[in-house]
């Protein structure tokens, strides 16, 4: 298989996975006006807290079986096989997701009381909050197995028709308990309530498919074993996304949670970019790790990945603040409340442009099965970002925890690079990255000049230019400028 080949097979899936995964998270940015213009900055900061708690509880129902089933899954050789992995993993998840839901659905009361530090002039039963999140978690956790056998056989388009239902019902969800319903906040979490059961509903007839009456303590084991070292590297990266906001909640206040939340948000749409390289990038490098020319596709795969991204964040940084004013009516596309915080959203894009190195830098230890490194890789991302949060908020608030994580997932991404070399080492476009870094860096400066600003068509100019001063500056080699002269003379008469 040539290296253009598997460029187009890995970017294909990552385009379908990615169109799945941004159709799922786009549910953020389509009620994001909902939010800013209906919610008051505090509200939204309570809402951001508990979503934060989530994703960490998330990690932990899971505790890692995902990497371990997606690892044997895929290397499994006969459908005897894979059926009892799928059905030791699924019965392993559902005892101890239901045993944790039971243990904090009882301590919901007590956890009200430690949750927020500041007290809150909007009125809302926190404790339905906690109970409709724990609800939420269990549906998630019980559907989740079913989605990662989708990716794990490439059944991207089934996986995609799941990802737009949800998204769908979410909406609608959403529009019926704020605008109906009149419930406020409680309504974010009746929501996302529905369309996690919705979504579990939905993966019942693949469960029965696949569910065998078999489960094996020693395959368990071996699964757990091998997906241990992902539960800390995912807890990492979800407190390094998430305890910003806790780390504002108690050092600034709730008001700036509400306008961190909202850049953030913003910041994600980078994010959604990377997790469409993250779902299609382990099976694809599994699948040629065996290629004579294996290395030359994980090097080259990073130099187009980091291109994508930079383009991205040219884009979004451009045109932030002009989209973010639009109108209709009295309302805006971001509540005015809410505009400061675009000033830190080009430094969360940033952030998870190494997040992106990051995980292409999962090879070496992936393949040479030294996982337990990603342990230390993402402790020294998680200590950076703790102690950057408690340095930098207290004097720049809500900069501060920008920076904070763009600290941090450069901290990660540098600490793995360094333990994936020792084990495989790859030969890395360095010259041809820093090009890329440079180009961005010239015209991201010429974009936050006022004359820039002030007019949309010179940004339009300028993110056109990105690929243009990439040419004529000669960062393409001469196999990559063949394919772009054959497209650009079937588009000619």
């Amino acid at each position: 298989m040539s290296l253009l080949v598997s460029m187009k097979r890995l970017f294909r899936h990552s385009a379908i996975y990615g169109l799945g995964h941004i159709i799922n998270r786009s549910i953020g940015f389509l009620l994001l006006p909902l939010y800013t213009n209906l919610f008051s900055g505090e509200a939204f900061g309570v809402a951001g807290v508990l979503m934060t708690w989530q994703a960490l509880l998330t990690l932990i129902y899971v505790y890692g079986l995902d990497a371990g089933f997606l690892r044997y899954y895929i290397a499994a050789e006969d459908e005897s096989r894979r059926r009892t992995i799928f059905s030791t993993t699924l019965i392993s998840l559902l005892i101890t997701s239901v045993t944790l839901s039971g243990v904090l659905w009882l301590a919901a009361p007590r956890l009200s009381e430690w949750l927020l530090q500041e007290p809150v002039s909007v009125t809302f039963s926190l404790d339905l909050l906690i109970r409709l999140v724990i609800a939420a978690l269990l549906c998630d956790t019980l559907a989740f197995i079913p989605l990662l056998v989708l990716r794990a056989e490439e059944k991207s388009v089934s996986y995609i028709a799941l990802k737009i239902l949800n998204v769908t019902v979410n909406l609608a969800a959403n529009l019926y308990f704020i605008f109906y319903r009149k419930q406020g906040v409680e309504g974010i979490f009746w929501a996302n309530l529905v369309s996690s059961a919705f979504t579990l509903t939905m993966t019942l007839p693949l469960i029965k498919r696949r569910a065998a009456l078999s489960f094996s303590s020693p395959l368990l084991k071996k699964l757990f074993l091998f997906g241990l070292p992902a539960l800390p590297s995912g807890l990492a990266i979800a407190l390094m996304d998430s305890v910003d906001r806790i780390f504002l909640e108690r050092l600034a206040s709730l008001q700036s949670v509400g306008l961190y939340n909202s850049g953030s948000k913003l910041g994600m749409s980078m994010a959604l970019l990377v997790a469409a390289f993250r779902f299609a990038w382990p099976p694809f490098f599994l699948s040629v790790a065996k290629q004579a020319d294996a290395e030359s596709v994980y090097r080259r795969a990073l130099t187009y990945l980091i291109a994508v991204c930079f383009f991205v964040f040219l884009l979004i940084s451009i045109f932030l603040d002009p989209i973010s004013r639009l109108s209709i009516g009295p309302y805006h596309l971001i509540g005015p409340e809410y505009w400061p915080a675009n000033r830190i959203v080009p430094v969360i894009l940033l952030a998870y442009i190494f997040y992106a190195a990051y995980l292409n830098f999962y090879v070496g230890v992936y393949l040479k099965e030294k996982t337990v490194t990603i342990i230390w890789a993402t402790l020294a991302g998680v200590m950076v970002n703790l102690l950057a949060n408690r340095a930098l908020i207290p004097s720049l608030d809500i900069d501060g925890a920008a920076w904070a994580r763009l600290l941090s997932y450069a901290a990660m991404a540098g600490s793995l690079y360094v333990f994936s070399q020792k084990y495989y080492p790859i030969r890395y476009e360095w010259k041809r990255l820093l090009h890329l870094s440079l180009v961005t860096a010239v015209l991201f400066t010429l974009a936050r000049t006022p004359a820039v600003k002030a007019h949309i068509w010179l940004g339009v100019l300028l993110l056109l230019g990105f690929p243009l001063l990439l040419a004529v500056t000669g960062f393409f080699y001469q196999e990559e400028r063949a394919p772009i002269r054959r497209f650009l003379h079937k588009g000619n008469p």
